[in-house]
This record gives structure tokens, C-alpha cells and sequence, in this order.
């Protein structure tokens, strides 16, 4: 039965992200997860963690079967084997963050709950935003986005945001159990943490730079099949031209990942001098295939202001835009129809894009679930540029949760995000990670509005997640010190 309801509570634990946004919901699911830990062997906390990890993320990552079955044409039984074998990898994480917290089970119950699983929690949450290329997905942190503790974000990024939700769920844990004199000050404590959040939300690090930007974001919507026939090539361009013609008044076009279905070398002068001689300034995502390539070719974004720049992505998805371990995969390739799966990854350091009379920090598609890839460039810029293809997720939870993410780097940077989808929930969002203007899913639309430029460097984005790291080492050392003096209790 307790393995039954931790696997529910991880599932619950879904609610509290986007679309649903029930950020309470993570106090009921962390609290039945912490408290089983609390009476478990390390056998037990193992498995408790496991079914955790199998709750929340078989729950919060299902629409991974869209995108390889529906869309990359895999048989269903097996993408569904694919998808539980993806699963199971991922509910490993939580797995030994219960197997690393179980080796302090004679320490006091408020250093446990408050500390040695926050901190067990999040540093294996942490490491699965780095092991096997990553997929930092649902990290706790995400969920806060409404709430006051969100403004830590600057400082110490997602993971100190989570650091401190798990903390005050703790506490709050130990309070139910035992109002003593500690349970008492560690709830001062959570209190000022929350009180806090509502200072740094009136408090910035950055300051605006400029004129407001005005930007124009196309969203023609696409489909996925239809974007890669032949056939339509010219009727796609010609589109994005059209739906732009109009907009001479903004500062910024953008269209979205791979909106021209072509190589960037191959597209006519005609193309380009009708960009060039247009008022404003675009962005747009294409492949490239540059001469010194040797046969790669690259998912990349085109800036056109007063010269053109070329980014390259970096960060690729596995499975979707490469496979690792081809050979031992070869037989099972076969059955894929993906028509963007063999890219390469640009290895070398790219500066800023300059648009609109200002730098953009630019990432395509999940790269921004990856700040720490990218916090040089956003020291440089005065925005964030995102362009996606969530078509690939289909009707599911990734689109809400992936604007949910791109809304944290706004928050981290103090920086505006202007993002770019090809088929929904293109946005303009502000420097505070609000969302100010946003495009329905599955419909033709543009999304008009204006960002403002900002200057300057968070904490986060000159030190990373470091700060989160060394608020864990210090709540840890707590632990040490204070976990040892009441062994009971």
C-alpha cells in the first residue's frame, strides 16, 4: 500500500506544473514521499523514491510517445517500450536521493524532513540535468512559478527555488508532528523565506536599456508532415513573407524553428532582399549545411538586421534530432521516419545575435531548458530569443510545460523572452517571467506587443546554480551539526 500511494504522489505531483499550475499540489506529494522515507530502510527508501520517480514522471513525460509514435512513425508496442524503458531510467533519480537520505535515519525527524531530503532530493535533480545529455523536466522549482519563492530565481536559479520549497514542505512536516522550540524557529525561518520573495519581486539586478522593442511573432501552424514535402516549399516561404508584409511598423519579426523548409544556402536572392528591404529586422529558423561542413548539417536560427547571423544549435534532443549509440540502435532506426534526426551539434562558441538595435540571447527549441549553457550570452544581451516546433508534442502537457520553463529563464535573467512557435503559445514574456501577450495552440495567429531591453547581471546568471549548491552544502552542514545533537524525536 505505501508504494502504491507514493507512486500516486508522484503522479499528483504533475498537477502542481503547467497547465494545471496547483503548486499546492507538491505539499501533499512531497509530504507522503518524505514520510515513508522517514521509516524506511535504505532497501525501502530505494524503492519508495523509484515508485516516486515512476508516479511524476510517468505521468509529467507520457507525450514522449507522441512525438517518436505518432509523429516518428515507431510501431506502438515499441514506442510504448521505449517510453517505459525512458521512464524507468528517469525514476532512478529519486531512487538514490531516498538511498542517500536513508543514511542518516537516526537523526532528528525536523533535520531530516527540512534538510536530508530537501537537499538529497534536489542534488540528484540536479545531476539529471546533466548525466546522458540531460532532461532537467519537472524540476521543483518549475511549479513555484506563481508563488512569492519564485523570486529567488535571480539568485540562485530552479534549483534554489526548489532547495527552498522542499524545505518549507519539511518543516511545515515537522511542525504537524512536534511543536517544540526548533519546529518553532525553523517556521520563523520559513516564513521570512516566503516574506522574502515578495521583497525580490520589488528588487531588481538589472536595469531597462533603450526604447521598447516592438516584435511581431508568426505563427502559421503548420503541419509537421506538410512542412517537409517538397511540394509545398514554395507555398511555406511564400506564406511567412505574406503573413510579414504588413508588419512595417514593428522593430522584430520572428518566425519559428525550421519555419523555412529549406537550407539556408539554397534560399534565392529574391528571399533575401525582400527581407532586407523590409523596416524590420527578422529572425527565422532554417537548416544549414555550410561548405566546411563535410555532410552535416545543423538546426539553425538566421538573424537579418544590418548584416545576417547565423546560430548554430548546440544542444540537440536525443532520439529527435540525433540518436546516440547508432550502431547498437541500427536495427531499431529502421522502423523511424523522422525527417529531422541525423543533425549534428555546433561545438564552437557563438556571440550574441544582434537584432532590434540590440543583442538576443538565442536558443532553439529545449536548449532553454539549459541556462547554464547559455548564461554567457545572456550577460551580453538585452533579450531572449526562442524558436520551437512544438508540433512534435502534439496535444499534450510538453507545450505548457516548456513555456513554463521558458518563462523561469526570464525570471533567472531579468531578462524579456520573445518565443516563437510554430504551432501555439508563441509569447512575449516580460523580464519578471509574466507571460504579456500569448498565441492560442493549433491556429493561424500573430502575437504583436513590446519587450523592454534590460542591462545588467543576476546572480544567477553570473554564477549559475552555484548558489543553489552552496545553500544545500550549508543546510547540510547543518544537518551535521544539529542533526547530531537530538537523535530522537
Amino acid at each position: 500500500m505505501k508504494y502504491l500511494l507514493v507512486l500516486i504522489a508522484g503522479g499528483l505531483s504533475v498537477l502542481s506544473y503547467s497547465p494545471f499550475e496547483w503548486w499546492y499540489a507538491l505539499v501533499p506529494s512531497f509530504a507522503i514521499l518524505f514520510y515513508y522515507w522517514s521509516n524506511a530502510t535504505s532497501g525501502q527508501a530505494f524503492r519508495l523514491g523509484f515508485f516516486f520517480g515512476l508516479g511524476q514522471f510517468g505521468a509529467g513525460v507520457s507525450w514522449v510517445y507522441v512525438s517518436i509514435q505518432t509523429f516518428g512513425g515507431m510501431p506502438p508496442a515499441l514506442a510504448a517500450v521505449c517510453v517505459v524503458a525512458f521512464i524507468f531510467l528517469l525514476a532512478f533519480f529519486p531512487a538514490f536521493a531516498g538511498l542517500l537520505q536513508s543514511w542518516f535515519t537516526r537523526w532528528a525527524f525536523l533535520t531530516r524532513v527540512a534538510v536530508l531530503m530537501p537537499v538529497s532530493f534536489l542534488v540528484f535533480e540536479w545531476l539529471r540535468g546533466w548525466v546522458l545529455t540531460g532532461l532537467p523536466w519537472l524540476s521543483t522549482g518549475y511549479a513555484m512559478l506563481p508563488t512569492p519563492v519564485v523570486n529567488y530565481a535571480p539568485i540562485g536559479g530552479v534549483y534554489l527555488v526548489g532547495l527552498l520549497t522542499l524545505f518549507s514542505i519539511g518543516v511545515i512536516m515537522a511542525v504537524v508532528r512536534d511543536t517544540n522550540a526548533r519546529t518553532i524557529i525553523a517556521s520563523i525561518f520559513t516564513v521570512a523565506i516566503w516574506f522574502g520573495g515578495f521583497y525580490f519581486d520589488q528588487h531588481s539586478f538589472t536595469a531597462p536599456a533603450g526604447e521598447p522593442v516592438k516584435v511581431a511573432l508568426i505563427q502559421n501552424n503548420i503541419p509537421l508532415l506538410n512542412k517537409w514535402d517538397e511540394r509545398r516549399k514554395l507555398e511555406i516561404i511564400s506564406g511567412y513573407l505574406e503573413a510579414s508584409s504588413t508588419h512595417t511598423d514593428k522593430d522584430l519579426v520572428v518566425w519559428p524553428e525550421g519555419a523555412m523548409p529549406e537550407y539556408i544556402e539554397n534560399l534565392p536572392p529574391q528571399f533575401w532582399s525582400t527581407l532586407e528591404q523590409h523596416p524590420a529586422d527578422f529572425a527565422f529558423g532554417a537548416l544549414s549545411s555550410p561548405s566546411s561542413a563535410n555532410g552535416r548539417y545543423f538546426n539553425s536560427l538566421v538573424g537579418v538586421s544590418d548584416s545576417r547571423t547565423i546560430y548554430n544549435k548546440q544542444h540537440l534532443v536525443p532520439f529527435g534530432e540525433f540518436f546516440p549509440f547508432q550502431q547498437i540502435l541500427d536495427p531499431v532506426l529502421q522502423y523511424l521516419t523522422i525527417p529531422m534526426a541525423d543533425f549534428s551539434p555546433w561545438t564552437r562558441p557563438q556571440p550574441p545575435v544582434p537584432l532590434a538595435g540590440h543583442n538576443a540571447a538565442v536558443s532553439i527549441c529545449y536548449e532553454d531548458a539549459f541556462p547554464h549553457e547559455w548564461r554567457s550570452d545572456v550577460a551580453q544581451s538585452g533579450f531572449l530569443l526562442n524558436i520551437s516546433e512544438d508540433m512534435w508534442f502534439g496535444n499534450s502537457l510538453a507545450p505548457h510545460q516548456r513555456l513554463q520553463m521558458a518563462q523561469f529563464r526570464s525570471r533567472e535573467s531579468e531578462r524579456p523572452m520573445v518565443r516563437s512557435s510554430n504551432n501555439g503559445l508563441s509569447s512575449l514574456i516580460s523580464a519578471k517571467g509574466r507571460v504579456l501577450k500569448i498565441a492560442p495552440q493549433f491556429q493561424e495567429a500573430v502575437v504583436e506587443g513590446e519587450i523592454q531591453p534590460r542591462l545588467g547581471i543576476t546572480p544567477y546568471v553570473q554564477y549559475g546554480d552555484l548558489p543553489a549548491l552552496i545553500a544545500g552544502a550549508f543546510l547540510f552542514l547543518c544537518g551535521l551539526i544539529f542533526g547530531r545533537r537530538s537523535r530522537v524525536g
